[in-house]
């Protein structure tokens, strides 16, 4: 009995100090040995469990999978084009409704500046170039247009009908008091329409109207610059090459289906 007396017995402090022993803590621990939960004799028992030993084992790569973030899908390289083309696609439109905007029912292009009050006759169109207020010859209003090198030869006559037509329906509205019988209008063109330099340029042909006429008749909204040109009293040659050239080929376009009169009058066989 006297073996045994000890056991039980936890072993002062200061009699572990004296001696140098020191309480083999080791027993207490799970992994050393004996079955976890056991309580051995001079142990120190705690209210805290043990701690688990973590799993150091790789992960599967389900699991690993599992736990990565989600990333945001790519942007394909197509999307970024597919935006460029929208954005050309949209350009496209509003320069062709643009375009739209500057023509008139037969393709002409419109005047693309004109003065809000003009000051006199010669800043009723930019295209006027000069401005005889009394020709010598007959006392004539005389209007030279100037027209660039055509695309094709018909659209010299087709421009120049055209800014005629201008011209007359803002000379009523801001010079009414233009006396003159005649207004003519004189065409400044390239001699051939291959030519685009400017030194080239000649007058090639005239058209003249009765005034009182054709000013009471352009205000109307469906008058187009085909009638007009049924309403002349003249036409006179300046070039005879050229302006025979540019005339026949405006009669032989579809432009001039509404101005039967007028070519049948002038076109020369």
């Amino acid at each position: 009995m006297r073996a045994f007396a000890g056991i039980g017995k936890r072993a002062h402090p200061r009699q572990m100090q004296d001696t140098g022993a020191m309480p083999d803590s080791s027993k207490s621990r799970s992994g050393a040995g004996e079955p976890a939960g056991e309580v051995n004799p001079g142990d120190i028992v705690t209210s805290r469990a043990p701690l688990e030993t973590p799993d150091r084992r790789p992960k599967r790569n389900s699991e690993t999978q599992q736990q990565q973030p989600e990333q945001p899908p790519r942007t394909l390289p197509g999307s970024k084009w597919s935006e460029w083309v929208f954005s050309g696609a949209l350009a496209a439109i509003f320069l062709v409704f643009g375009m739209a905007i500057l023509m008139d029912k037969e393709g002409r292009e419109q005047p693309r500046s004109l003065a809000s009050t003009p000051l006199f006759i010669g800043e009723l169109h930019p295209n006027i170039s000069d401005v005889i207020e009394k020709a010598p010859e007959d006392g004539a209003l005389e209007i030279t247009l100037v027209q660039a090198a055509p695309m094709y030869p018909a659209d010299v006559v087709v421009g120049f009908a055209s800014d005629a037509l201008v011209v007359l329906r803002r000379m009523r509205e801001f010079f009414p008091q233009v006396e003159n019988r005649i207004v003519r209008f004189v065409v400044k063109a390239p001699l051939h329409p291959t030519d685009t330099d400017s030194s080239g340029m000649a007058p090639l042909l005239s058209i003249e109207f009765e005034r009182s006429e054709v000013l009471a008749e352009v205000m109307a909204p469906e008058f187009t610059y085909q009638d007009l040109l049924n309403e002349t009293v003249a036409v006179r040659y300046l070039n005879d090459l050229s302006g025979s050239r540019y005339l026949g080929a405006f009669c032989r376009d579809p432009l001039s289906r509404s101005a039967t009169d007028f070519c049948e009058r002038e076109v020369r066989d």
